[in-house]
């Protein structure tokens, strides 16, 4: 294991990609350091100046210079005797359109896209008008207000369909489009294309519930959306036909939002989002969905790259951003020494007064934030706190007990931003009471309100008990009794 003597963090951005970084090198060696500390480097939406956004763990990111770049920055590191750490991001993607393919194909195909199970979504939402669907909350008034002014319309990008909505684009499920195209078919009298209609209307859900079936709706619907495009591309009247239909389609308020009834996922005005998401976020961020990573496919997907750098020595170690999102940290650091056994892995993580790592954590350590904060009480006069605590009690009116306004304020945030998740996490807890003649008579308003304050009153982030295998630290156990 290469253990940094002393790192210096690296922000890559289209300004400062690779090839950029790779000029500063001899400069950060003579101060010292023998490890440079990347942000990361995976394709994240185009522009972004962070790297948390990623879209495809798949390749390295363009706007740093692509993988060439990116080689030419570890040769030099090379040459130089130094080595490398890079932030990993395991627990979320970003939702950004066609950049995410595979969001974009769960948004399209729902349970029967083979990336799905990729995502943490409640597909099976207290609600029936929620089942089976995403709530999108970004519409700028009521969906309904939205379709009569025309804001939202249909179009076909060759053999596929879209929804737009300003600069937005949405897939559209293909068999919804069955209906469209077999009157499209009846009217021009063409056979190709009312076979094409038939063989949507029966691309359901998959004859097998597993990884197999999946696969082969996903096979099935790319074969019929590549026949659709070349049978327009070979017939430019029927696609005309088609084009026209769609147009009529747009200038009917029922039949476009008959349409929308039908996809896999609702979009709604953007205030939806305080109560109604049915995916995991990263924090109050709608537009980072979580990952389930303690799928071992996911693992294996979103790692793939950065399991091949560190084994073949082009990074020394990672930091790993945010393992407490994940739903199993413990396993998740277990499969990535044993992929990596000889990496030096470091844990992001807020560690409060008188908690400690789990010591089943294959890590060396966190990264720091516990030193940094005893550190910056050196440059703290506490002399300061009586009459600092005075000018907020007069500017405010408000007391100066961290706790109760700790407290108050976590009350705030579960209700105002973190609505959504407070919810399900209730509908959960009422399926859990219903099992349980014991418990089954609490309303939903008493066990929402039981959650809200057990959180609250959380003293650590977060306990790690593994309900599946009934296992629970005694640490854990101290913090929820």
């Amino acid at each position: 294991m290469n253990i940094p003597r002393a790192t210096y963090r690296l922000q890559l951005h289209a300004g400062f990609d690779f090839d950029a970084a790779s000029g500063i090198l001899e400069y950060l060696r003579d101060l010292g350091i023998s490890h440079v500390y990347c942000s990361p480097c995976l394709q994240a939406v185009p522009g972004s100046t962070h790297g948390y956004d990623v879209v495809d763990p798949r390749r390295v990111s363009s706007d740093l210079g692509g993988e060439a770049a990116r080689l030419r920055f570890c040769d030099k590191l090379k040459q130089l005797g130094m080595g490398q750490i890079l932030d990993i991001v395991p627990n979320h993607m970003a939702i950004a359109g066609r950049h995410n393919a595979w969001w974009w194909d769960t948004l399209e195909n729902g349970t029967s896209s083979r990336y799905a199970p990729y995502f943490d979504i409640d597909w099976n939402a207290p609600e029936e008008r929620l089942r089976s669907k995403i709530m999108l909350p970004l519409l700028e008034d009521h969906s309904g207000r939205v379709i009569a002014e025309g804001k939202l319309t249909l179009a076909r990008c060759g053999g596929s369909f879209v929804l737009c909505y300003h600069d937005h684009r949405f897939p559209v499920a293909p068999p919804s489009m069955a209906g469209l195209l077999a009157e499209c078919a009846e009217r021009t009298g063409n056979g190709q294309l009312g076979f094409l209609a038939d063989s949507l209307g029966r691309l359901g859900q998959p004859s097998e519930p597993d990884w197999t079936g999946l696969i082969n709706h996903d096979r099935d619907k790319e074969a019929i959306r590549q026949q659709l495009a070349r049978l327009c591309a070979e017939q430019p009247e029927l696609a005309r036909q088609i084009d026209a239909a769609i147009d009529e389609l747009n200038h009917d308020p029922e039949r476009l939002d008959a349409v929308l009834l039908h996809q896999n996922y609702r979009l709604a005005r953007w205030r939806t989002a305080a109560r109604e998401l049915v995916y995991r976020r990263f924090f109050d961020i709608n537009t980072l969905v979580g990952l389930r990573v303690e799928n071992e496919r996911v693992f294996l997907d979103t790692h793939e790259l950065i399991l091949r750098w560190l084994r073949d020595g082009q990074l020394d170690g990672v930091r790993v951003d945010h393992p407490d999102g994940l739903r199993n940290p413990q396993q998740y650091f277990e499969r990535l020494h044993k992929a990596a056994p000889d990496a030096w892995i470091v844990a992001e993580k807020i560690l409060q007064s008188g908690e400690s790592v789990p010591d089943s954590w294959k890590v060396a350590g966190t990264t720091g934030y516990d030193f940094l904060n005893v550190a910056g009480g050196l440059f703290v006069d506490p002399r300061a706190e009586a009459p600092l605590n005075e000018a907020y009690r007069e500017f405010t009116g408000e007391t100066v007990d961290f706790a109760s306004v700790s407290l108050e304020k976590k009350l705030v945030v579960l209700r105002d931003i973190l609505g959504s998740d407070l919810n399900r996490l209730t509908a959960l807890l009422v399926q859990i009471c219903e099992d349980h003649r014991d418990y089954r008579d609490y309303t939903r308003h008493e066990l929402h309100e039981a959650i809200r304050e057990v959180i609250a009153h959380f003293n650590v982030y977060r306990t790690y008990a593994r309900a599946s295998e009934g296992s629970i630290s005694q640490a854990d156990l101290a913090v929820i009794q």
